[in-house]
């Protein structure tokens, strides 16, 4: 199997020119455009079609789409805020790559936050919420089924967004929301190698549903602490570099 060495994503390819099969937009609004060329760039990085120090050029993703750069610089700073793409240059920007250490560290935030919103969540959860989550995990499982990772990820990342929605804590979710592009590239692009099933990574979801049910707050926060850092219980045996 192999492993992780330095950074958390696969080793950057040569740039090259990029395609990501977009086709031109013209006479809607500007938002919209943005909001196109927003989501199909972010598709790209995610699921590693654009990988770590590919560039990105609003002039010729401009052309390409047959639009001005306004919507592009738009997209790109959406971006950027993601944590998706850096600018190094006046008129260039770069996909980011991350650190393994650095990744592991936004999955021990990410456990604590979502350890917070789930005692929130537990207090108010209804039995349709429940049900909510164990459709999105038979969807996961669905698309374990059919080795379809980028459904998995966006199905997963959908059912712990709720559960943060549901703790009605806006600090919570804000502090939830700025993590959420950087872990959906890495668990999008490196899952696959720990997870040779990926219907195993559906099934890691059960307990937290089954925590809920039960209403205990306790075990809900341990459980669902448990199941984020799970990928690095596979990883530190080949990739020991977060550690001291």
């Amino acid at each position: 199997m192999s492993c992780l060495t330095g950074n958390a994503f696969p080793e950057p390819q040569p740039v090259v020119h990029y395609s990501f099969g977009i086709y031109a937009v013209k006479n809607q609004a500007v938002a919209s455009v943005a909001d196109q060329i927003y989501n199909r760039l972010r598709e790209s990085i995610i699921n590693g079609r654009f990988p770590p120090g590919q560039r990105l050029v609003e002039l010729e993703i401009a052309a390409q789409m047959g639009t001005s750069q306004g919507p592009v610089r738009e997209a790109l700073q959406r971006l950027e805020r993601d944590g998706l793409v850096e600018r190094r240059a006046r008129s260039a920007t770069f996909v980011t790559n991350i650190s393994i250490d650095e990744m592991y560290e936004l999955f021990s935030i990410r456990s604590v936050v979502e350890s917070f919103a789930i005692r929130h969540a537990i207090r108010r959860i209804t039995e349709t919420q429940c049900d909510e989550l164990q459709a999105l995990m038979d969807e996961m499982h669905d698309a374990g089924c059919r080795n379809d990772m980028a459904a998995l990820v966006e199905y997963d990342m959908e059912f712990h967004r709720r559960i943060c929605e549901w703790s009605e804590n806006i600090t919570l979710m804000r502090a939830w929301t700025p993590l959420y592009s950087q872990i959906q590239r890495f668990v999008a692009q490196t899952y696959k190698r720990y997870f040779p099933d990926l219907v195993e990574i559906a099934d890691t979801h059960q307990p937290i549903i089954d925590a809920l049910r039960k209403g205990n707050a306790d075990d809900a926060a341990r459980v669902v602490q448990d199941h984020i850092m799970l990928i690095w219980s596979r990883i530190e045996p080949h990739e020991p570099a977060h550690k001291e």
